[in-house]
């Protein structure tokens, strides 16, 4: 009887878990609010590497963020983007594991100082939804 325990227990995996095949390198979720954090939002999961998720276009979407060096690190604001009147009320939030990295990232399109770190990536916020 020990020796079969002993088997059924060894059969177990010892606590190492086996991947099975379907783990991305890119895991994310994006919400967006295209009308401000006061309004609806939106939610898909993205996955890269391989692509999948419910994401309305995963393949554009993984394409813009791994053509991205850092694609939740500072933009360089555009010269003068004070004086830029303001832009749109968009707004979205990016949770998840990024090439082993945890990313917790807020964009934004409120204005010329922020929008370029949206438009480098912004396949990630589908419209039209």
């Amino acid at each position: 009887m020990a020796a079969f325990l002993v088997l059924v227990l060894a059969g177990c995996g010892g606590g190492e878990s086996e991947s099975t095949g379907d783990e991305a390198a890119i895991d994310l979720t994006v919400t967006l609010w295209p009308n401000g954090e006061s309004g609806d939002s939106s939610r898909w999961m993205l996955r890269c590497e391989p692509t999948g998720g419910d994401h309305p276009d995963p393949d554009a979407a993984c394409a813009a963020l791994t053509a991205v060096a850092d694609p939740f690190g500072p933009v360089p604001p555009p010269k003068r983007c004070a004086e830029i009147p303001g832009g749109d009320e968009d707004v979205a939030v990016i949770v998840g594991d990024y090439r082993g990295r945890k990313v917790h990232s807020r964009f934004s399109r409120a204005n010329a100082c922020v929008s370029p770190r949206w438009d480098r990536i912004a396949k990630v916020f589908p419209t039209g939804f």
